[in-house]
């Protein structure tokens, strides 16, 4: 198991024999650590570029004292990370510049931001402003950023679903594919119009202008333009999700009953079209073109249908998605894919460590089967940010060399916190959920008992669940919180990542302590009265460190979030 991360495809320390020769590749290297200095060998400056960040790793532990020769390349020729700033959560432009940083340190090299208002559209002030929305000098200062650090950075905007914020305006809301949006039949659920109207020339006027904008503002040579759930074409779907009484399942007979998006028979049709003249815009012309696939899987016969020239990117999040299956579909077809797992951190606090790598591992090894180009760990909203890093490192790790996986808590600690400690309190936070089985999809059945007060519980107690798994619960975090005391970081942001960990320890055991009051079991961590007052300390907590990351736009709706957590104490 190397040290370095990503670790080396040949290392003279690992591998026996003589070494490879260097590869043709534009990001391959090598390098000769002697006792008389160091000589590196790339064709081109990025070549150059990621010897120079295995010899930073080197350095820093140590390493360059000792003789040894490493000759490296990565195994997929995309590696990329995918950032949703559009929920809430907008990050600085000076925190966006840290991240593309060690990113970079990681030998990422594409970098998507999720756009659903989030960029300032022109001619849409009145819906992005109050989002906080970057203007478009910071997005090509930040392109130019990434750049200098050899990482194409590109925006991804929604433009079918996922679109509430221009629909909820009274200007746009006749666009709606569902106008006033989707309501149970009892009237006890509700969502909001998020999909625009495919057979309506104005709704397509509006994508057109979003896409086009964030195209010409990014200018890079690819554009991901969106189209996953677009659920309103479909309201069975929405029945579905809400467990409407009788309602069947549309995906149950796709891929073992796996999430997808089944359209009706006239919507193929009109969602066919509609990527067409997407892909027909001339500020997409000579641009690479990224979809997601969610559609596609329920509905192969697209495959033939969508426009040659895109690249479809097959998502899933939890560890049994279908990858090899979907991604062995659109290959079959002849069609580019990427593959897009996810780091397991939005809803879950802490992150799902075990589920997020088995996750990872899984869609790598669908791309390199089926020839895919990408891999693209994926972030949605998620509290706190700092849950998503395990997710980074890992995908990072095995993207590029996918034959050595990491010591996730040593990776952590080398090219994140830069100190000892950290790692091993990140991981084992990302870990306590795999106490509680069956667990909870999304979140984390430990985080789940955060944000229900305790009340998730409950309903894991009618599936076997005894005292002692909350026992072994709280050892790891008791565990954790011994590493975070001992814990050093030379991170610049060290303060905040340390608080950011211990905001996270300290919600989770929050959510232990409310889940045993809530079922009366014995050695309760506090009583009403602390739970109530914890739960204060740990809002004011979350505000202070979101507001050292962020924008202060959008918070409300995540203070909303966090103040019904706290149920009723």
């Amino acid at each position: 198991m190397s040290t370095l991360c990503p670790a080396p495809q040949w290392d003279s320390t690992v591998h026996d024999g003589a070494p490879p020769a260097l590869p043709d590749a534009p990001e391959a290297y090598r390098i000769e650590v002697r006792r008389n200095g160091v000589a590196v060998e790339a064709a081109t400056d990025v070549g150059r570029y990621r010897a120079a960040t295995t010899l930073e790793q080197l350095d820093r532990l140590g390493g360059l004292g000792e003789e040894r020769t490493i000759v490296d390349w990565p195994a997929l020729p995309w590696r990329g990370v995918m950032l949703d700033v559009s929920r809430g959560r907008v990050p600085t432009v000076e925190q966006l510049e840290l991240v593309i940083e060690r990113l970079a340190g990681l030998k990422v090299n594409h970098v998507e931001l999720y756009l659903e208002a989030s960029f300032a559209h022109p001619t849409h002030a009145e819906v992005c402003e109050p989002h906080g929305a970057y203007r478009e000098d910071e997005v090509r200062h930040l392109v130019e950023h990434a750049r200098a650090h050899h990482i194409e950075l590109i925006g991804q905007q929604a433009s079918l679903g996922h679109l509430e914020h221009f629909l909820a305006h009274p200007d746009h809301a006749h666009l709606a594919a569902l106008p006033g949006g989707y309501v149970t039949p009892d009237g006890s659920g509700h969502e909001p119009a998020a999909c625009l109207e495919p057979r309506s020339d104005e709704a397509f006027e509006l994508a057109a202008g979003l896409v086009s904008a964030v195209a010409e503002a990014f200018d890079q040579e690819r554009m991901h333009v969106g189209l996953d759930e677009p659920i309103d074409l479909n309201p069975a779907v929405w029945d579905a999700i809400f467990d409407v009484p009788g309602a069947a399942v549309p995906w149950a007979d796709v891929d073992d009953g796996t999430f997808c998006i089944p359209l009706p028979d006239d919507r193929v049709r009109d969602y066919a079209e509609w990527v067409r003249r997407l892909r027909a815009l001339p500020a997409l012309e000579g641009r690479e073109i990224l979809m997601w696939a969610d559609v596609v899987a329920a509905q192969p016969e697209l495959l033939d249908l969508l426009p040659a020239d895109v690249t479809l990117v097959e998502w899933g999040y939890e560890d049994r998605h279908p990858f090899d299956a979907r991604v062995g579909r659109i290959r079959a077809a002849g069609r580019s894919c990427w593959v897009a797992p996810g780091t397991s951190g939005w809803s879950s606090i802490s992150g799902r460590v075990t589920n997020m790598c088995r996750n990872v591992r899984s869609a790598v090894e669908a791309a390199l089967t089926h020839g895919a180009e990408g891999v693209l760990v994926t972030s949605w909203e998620v509290l706190p940010s700092v849950s998503d890093w395990p997710g980074f490192v890992w995908g990072a790790a095995l993207g590029w060399n996918p034959s050595s996986e990491p010591d996730l808590a040593a990776a952590l600690d080398l090219t994140v916190a830069r100190g000892h400690g950290l790692g091993a309190a990140w991981v084992r936070l990302g870990r306590v959920h795999d106490h509680v089985v069956p667990g909870t999809p999304e979140t984390g059945a430990v985080s789940e008992m955060f944000r229900s007060g305790g009340m998730a519980a409950i309903g894991l107690v009618l599936n076997g669940m005894e005292p002692a798994v909350l026992d072994a619960v709280v050892e790891d975090l008791d565990a954790a919180a011994a590493d975070l005391r001992t814990a050093t970081t030379e991170a610049p942001d060290a303060e905040v990542l340390r608080a950011e960990l211990w905001w996270v320890h300290d919600a989770l055991r929050w959510g232990v302590a409310a889940a045993r009051h809530c079922l009366s079991w014995p050695e309760p961590i506090g009583d009403a009265e602390w739970l109530g007052t914890e739960h204060d300390r740990l809002t004011a907590e979350h505000r202070r460190l979101w507001w050292s990351r962020n924008r202060p736009n959008g918070y409300e709706r995540v203070a909303a979030a966090l103040a019904a957590t706290k149920g009723g104490f």
